[in-house]
């Protein structure tokens, strides 16, 4: 029989001693002896639970724990690859399933913890008719746990042969309010459409593609594919097998604050994870807004691959202000000849005689930079300082849909960020220091104006002057900030603008499709943030008194924030003025609502 591939969630140690244990195969157990010490440590349920941590770098707290199972240590069947590898040979996976996810609720009721935990699960286990989706539910009645608190990992590693009836569990489980994970992706052939079919609420990257990412351009541009849809679709991404802080660094600015991997801990029996680690931040540069790499775009004539180095020569020779040499072959970049790299060539000795024949494709630099033609100014210069440790980049190609479109220069483009951030910094708002009304009204416009289709959310906090008047000013302030946090690491996208209009009022421009879905979460995730704020009684009985606009005492509810979004879709003939007044308009709606919200469209 066919050895199933590895468990999701093992860690390289269980790989290692995989391997080890291998090697002397001769030596262990029989496989009908492996079946009976099976059946006894199911007997007397001896299947232990490790817990590694996943930390929200962003937050720097943990977020939540995977669960691990493992075999009694004086077993043979310890480690994780030949204990679920034994149950695959003898017919016991469903009940070693059952046995793993009761030792993990029973460890996770031990120690009453409140993050998510990660339970891996084989898929067609959740189709069995030996498991089945409601034994699940009932392990968790049984020992009053939320079904909100576990996350289902299913790993693409795993053949999947009834996508329709594993389409039906996920919906079950989700209706009962758990959520779902894709284990390992990039590890099988079937991820993408696993991801496609089951809309995870999470997506785990496969370790393959972190380990030493900061030294892989094409692990990092796959890595990069991946957030890019992920922010498109509301997914989260988890990156796994994290061991060191230049991998850290890389992942960090690829957008992904959620982390995996021995750096924050290694699976143990008690949970616990090394948030120390990510306490220095790194202070951020200022954001810019509102340009992006097709409006640095300058299309220079590019020559093919078989092109001779004289030809190319030439070409650079009559235009003195171009530096490189776009090579393009089928309308696709190859990468850059650079003219200090023909005058290397031609300095050495006989050097125009024996290379000046030659095909450029031999002298390019093929590690040039390309960047699509709607990534953000902020994010060129980002890649173009972890591209490359040694010399910083001249010239940075500018494709769309893969295709040659034009040439940037990094002095055009340091000198566009410098006078952006000196406008941002000029217009600021001087208590969150975000971009204030001239920054907002030069955004929408250059919106407006390339016909782009976007949200634009009016955010205001509810109940503000009742909570400024009965706390004072300085706890006003600090809920402003605390807002303002939010909201910088709420929308993080690249197409993503927050500003600051004054007061307790924020505007958010967004191309995220889940954009009613993420305000209610930032909704939750403000009252949690400024509830230790009010004394308890107050929070339990749900509001305070203060004095109404008459100055008459009366029932004041707690704050919390209200969100009227506009839809402005694509090519709308809205002009800024309207919008402001739908905005009002949505905002003033959203005060009514129960949930907060409301959402008007622009034709």
């Amino acid at each position: 029989m066919k050895q199933p591939e590895l468990r999701a969630g093992y860690t390289d140690n269980d790989t290692r001693v995989h391997d080890d244990m291998s090697k002397i195969f001769p030596l262990l157990p029989t496989n009908e002896q492996l079946c009976v010490e099976l059946s006894a440590i199911l007997a007397n349920k001896r299947i232990s639970t490790l817990f590694q941590p996943i930390v929200d770098v962003q937050q720097i707290e943990v977020f939540g724990y995977e669960a691990l199972s493992r075999g009694p240590s004086d077993s043979p069947l310890h480690a994780a690859p030949i204990l679920f590898e034994t149950a695959e040979r003898c017919e016991k996976n469903s009940q070693l399933e059952l046995c793993c996810l009761n030792a993990t609720l029973e460890h996770w009721q031990q120690y009453s913890l409140t993050n998510k935990v990660f339970i891996n699960m084989n898929p067609e286990m959740l189709m069995h008719p030996g498991f089945g989706v409601k034994k699940l539910l009932l392990s968790l009645k049984k020992r009053n746990i939320s079904a909100s608190s576990i996350v289902i990992e299913m790993s693409e590693r795993f053949p999947i042969t009834n996508i329709v009836q594993l389409k039906l569990a996920v919906t079950w489980l989700r209706e009962q309010g758990f959520l779902i994970a894709i284990d390992d992706l990039g590890a099988g052939y079937s991820g993408l459409k696993l991801w496609s079919d089951l809309k995870p609420d999470f997506v785990k990257i496969d370790r393959h593609f972190i380990r030493d990412i900061h030294e892989d351009l094409v692990k990092r541009e796959f890595v990069r594919s991946l957030v890019d849809l992920s922010e498109r679709i509301g997914c989260e991404i988890i990156a796994e097998g994290v061991e060191t802080s230049a991998e850290l660094a890389v992942v960090k600015a690829l957008n992904i604050h959620l982390i995996q991997g021995f750096y924050f801990g290694r699976p143990r029996a008690i949970p616990n994870a090394s948030l120390e680690l990510c306490q220095t931040k790194e202070m951020p540069q200022p954001r810019t807004y509102g340009q992006f790499a097709r409006d640095l775009s300058e299309y220079i004539e590019p020559v093919s691959s078989m092109t001779s180095l004289k030809h190319a020569w030439d070409v650079l020779q009559k235009n003195p202000t171009i530096f490189s040499l776009p090579i393009v072959d089928d309308g696709r970049p190859l990468g850059l000849l650079h003219r200090w790299r023909v005058l290397e060539l031609y300095g050495s000795q006989y050097g125009r005689a024996l290379y000046e024949k030659h095909p450029v494709i031999k002298f390019i630099n093929k590690d040039s930079l390309i960047v699509d033609v709607n990534m953000s100014l902020d994010d060129v210069s980002q890649r173009l300082i972890d591209e490359d440790y040694h010399y910083l980049k001249q010239h940075f190609i500018v494709v769309e849909q893969g295709y040659y479109l034009g040439m940037g220069t990094t002095r055009s483009l340091l000198k566009q960020l410098t006078q952006q951030r000196i406008q941002i910094a000029r217009y600021a708002n001087p208590l969150t220091q975000l971009p204030g009304n001239v920054p907002i009204k030069t955004e929408v416009e250059k919106r407006i104006e390339r016909g782009e289709s976007f949200y634009f959310a009016y955010v205001d906090i509810s109940h503000f002057k009742p909570l400024n008047d009965y706390l004072g000013y300085k706890v006003g302030d600090t809920v402003i900030l605390k807002l303002s946090v939010l909201l910088k690491s709420t929308f993080t996208g690249a197409a993503d603008f927050v500003g600051h209009i004054g007061g307790d009022d924020f505007v958010v421009m967004s191309r995220n499709p889940q954009i009613e879905s993420v305000c209610q979460r930032l909704r939750r995730d403000f009252f949690e943030s400024i509830k230790h704020i009010y004394n308890p009684s107050i929070l339990e009985q749900g509001y305070h008194l203060g004095k109404n606009r008459k100055g008459k005492e009366q029932k004041m509810p707690l704050a919390s924030i209200s969100i009227g979004v506009v839809w402005l879709k694509g090519m709308s003939r809205i002009s800024e003025d309207e919008l402001a007044e739908m905005a009002a308009m949505a905002k003033s709606e959203s005060k009514k609502a129960l949930n907060g919200y409301f959402q008007l469209t622009a034709e």
